[in-house]
């Protein structure tokens, strides 16, 4: 049976050592290298919207010290800032005095590993996006997001933080790169061309996009598979997330598991959410990418009574749920 650590604690590297030690015997890292992927969602400080890099730390430790891997590398591509800038949100938000941990990789500036199809309802052209090649090759990879709310998603947790690993964009037949920006690269997976979600209608981001986003997002999934993931909830984030307007929510938790899908699956328990309306996770799962189950999920650490505080939504939340025809869109898409 899949299991998943839950740790309560306001410590965030001790938490996260107490968390992965109570699945250390799952954790079957025989490689040489790893990868970390933090969620690093802006440039400015704000410790609400990024993981915290004491987390980052523990993890880091833990793989040295009880694993014995050799190489650290802790990777993201910012799309966030006036401009967006990676190493620029690493130092301001604390990653700076972690460095000698790992080897920084900013994925704004490398190249493509491997592509795949999106589904792009907005415009007609067909196209393909491009994933570092940096999270390619690295052969473990570590989702580590922050535990934050979503206007159309519900929560945005281990397998959306994936979108950072995001590098370029093409056209699908002729293989033209016709973008190489990070956010507006991170654009297209909504579905409309690069336009991001603040350029959208309300009706567009709760219906079509929503609906590519979770699609791109099962696809992007198919071809990065995390091999780990840890949810910073030390600090989460409730309401308008997962940007600078969501609050505050002290939930003091730790969750990690080697199956990220029942590691999403046990926070959106958490937050009082209701699965069935997260239909990435949903159909990732049924797709086999995860256990989604909660009677197939074994917690260790915390009681399952216990565990559960359940989140302000964000506003546009009554919209997360899939209607028919949207699920049947998402089904037709993901064959």
């Amino acid at each position: 049976m899949t299991r998943v650590a839950v740790v309560k604690g306001n410590d965030p590297y001790e938490t996260t050592l107490e968390a992965l030690n109570l699945i250390a015997d799952d954790i079957l890292v025989s490689q040489s290298e790893v990868l970390l992927k933090p969620n690093l969602l802006l440039t400015k400080k704000f410790p609400l919207a990024v993981t915290d890099p004491r987390v980052c730390a523990a993890v880091a430790d833990f793989l040295r010290e009880q694993k014995d891997i050799i190489t650290i590398k802790l990777g993201e591509g910012t799309t966030g800032g006036n401009p967006p800038d990676t190493f620029e949100s690493m130092n301001n938000n604390g990653y700076l005095p972690y460095q000698d941990r790992w080897q920084p990789i900013d994925f704004s500036k490398d190249i493509p590993g491997k592509w795949f199809p999106i589904y792009n309802p907005g415009n007609s052209r067909k196209l393909e996006l491009g994933i570092a090649k940096t999270a390619i090759e690295t052969p473990y990879l570590v989702s580590i997001p922050k535990f934050k709310t979503h206007d159309v998603l519900g929560l945005t947790l281990s397998l959306k933080n994936l979108m950072g690993t995001l590098t370029a964009a093409r056209d699908a037949a002729t293989k033209e790169i016709i973008d190489n920006e990070t956010t507006r690269v991170c654009g297209y997976m909504h579905g409309f061309g690069n336009k991001k979600p603040d350029k959208l209608t309300d009706h567009q981001n709760t219906g079509p996009s929503k609906v590519a986003l979770a699609i791109n997002l099962i696809r992007l999934a198919s071809t990065l598979l995390p091999n780990l993931a840890i949810i910073d909830g030390i600090e989460a984030m409730e309401g308008d997330g997962p940007g600078s307007h969501g609050t505050r929510k002290n939930l003091g938790m730790i969750i990690a598991g080697t199956d990220f899908i029942a590691v999403d699956s046990v926070a959106s328990y958490i937050a009082g959410m209701d699965l069935s309306h997260f239909q990435y996770l949903y159909q990732a799962g049924l797709r086999g990418l995860g256990e989604f189950r909660l009677d197939l999920i074994s917690i260790v650490g915390e009681s399952i009574a216990d565990i559960r505080s359940p989140f302000h939504p964000h506003r546009l939340y009554s919209h997360a749920k899939f209607t028919e025809d949207e699920i049947a869109t998402l089904e037709q898409n993901l064959v």
